[in-house]
């Protein structure tokens, strides 16, 4: 699949109200993403690489949001930044609290709130003292490290560390998930020194949706998917509407849930849109990522779902970054190589 470059359109910046705000750089790479190689013959480490060099790095705090976590690496990273006195917080889904690697976790004097509401604690972030944040796809899960497709994103910036930090201690301290969070206080767009433009969402309180439908009418050339679950209606439609105007859509599912009640995977395969299945025989495709016009990226731990909109707690990242955008259609393009 090739096409071709171009500028992303300034009315996709405009309705997401991004600006430039200057900021200290605290690396020569202010953004990198690390994706992980589930293909390869051996287990890839990148992304239990990143985050494992980011506690051991870290000095004064790490705050971790996490659907799940069973990695005793990362589990022994955590008790050994206690024990050279750095504060570890960590906020879980409920039902994903009771195992032994959380226990270990508990038994050390790491500070664990569970989730409390009616849909999943789903997000997947962690901010190390106050410039490191690493925001992605991942799960802290062998599962997720070698066997599923997954990324993070990793951000050295004290704005972005910080608008998450306030979502962190929503949960842990205020005890507030799902529809009961607050929306996220501006500025929610942060332009880095590289030029790179990140807005910062979570859901349900801050209408991921809406952005997402706004970037998917504003597309010029292409709009490619990667979606671990998709049953989002207005999504689907939209994307349908673009291919019908001309625009290139491809979307590519996870397998195992592209059958699912809801799923828009069939109702866009009758609308013609070019709809594939991973290959991956022993993991998931696991990413939820949207590229438009080969420019701009929408990737989370959001899911494409009426769950995700409305009472899972999540996180998303708007990033303006061409360079990034590549790298995202390399992975897409490394994925359609083994689909169906």
């Amino acid at each position: 699949m090739t096409k071709n470059k171009i500028l992303f359109p300034l009315a996709i910046l405009i309705c997401l109200a991004l600006f430039a705000v200057p900021i200290k750089v605290f690396s020569e790479e202010s953004i990198e993403v690390v994706f992980n190689d589930p293909f390869g013959k051996n287990h890839d480490p990148a992304i239990q690489d990143l985050i494992l060099n980011a506690f051991e790095n870290a000095e004064n705090h790490i705050y971790i949001a996490i659907y799940n976590f069973t990695d005793t690496a990362c589990r022994d990273a955590l008790i050994d930044a206690v024990k050279r006195g750095v504060e570890v917080r960590l906020v879980i889904y409920s039902e994903n609290a009771d195992n032994r690697v959380i226990g270990d976790l508990t038994k050390n004097g790491i500070k664990i709130v569970k989730s409390q509401s009616k849909g999943l604690m789903h997000a997947k972030f962690i901010v190390v003292d106050y410039e490191t944040t690493i925001s992605g796809s991942a799960n802290l899960t062998p599962g997720s490290f070698f066997y599923d497709n997954n990324f993070m994103i990793l951000i050295h910036d004290s704005k972005v560390n910080k608008i998450f930090q306030d979502e962190f201690n929503e949960m842990f301290i205020e005890k507030k998930f799902g529809p009961t969070g607050q929306p996220t206080i501006p500025p929610t767009a942060v332009s880095l020194k590289d030029g790179t433009k990140i807005t910062v969402k979570f859901s349900p309180e801050d209408g991921v949706e809406k952005i997402l439908l706004s970037l998917i009418r504003a597309s010029q050339k292409s709009i490619d998917v990667l979606a671990y679950s998709f049953t989002s209606d207005n999504l689907g439609n939209a994307l349908i509407d673009r291919y019908d105007d001309g625009v290139n859509v491809e979307v590519l599912f996870e397998k195992e849930t592209s059958n699912q009640y809801g799923s828009e995977a069939a109702y866009l395969v009758r609308n013609g849109i070019p709809t594939y299945m991973d290959g991956l025989e022993d993991g998931l495709m696991h990413e939820k990522v949207m590229i438009f016009d080969e420019s701009v990226v929408a990737a989370g731990s959001y899911n494409f779902t009426r769950a995700a909109e409305t009472v899972n707690d999540e996180q998303i990242l708007i990033i303006d970054n061409r360079k990034i955008a590549d790298q995202f259609e390399e992975e897409f393009e490394k994925i359609l190589e083994k689909a169906n």
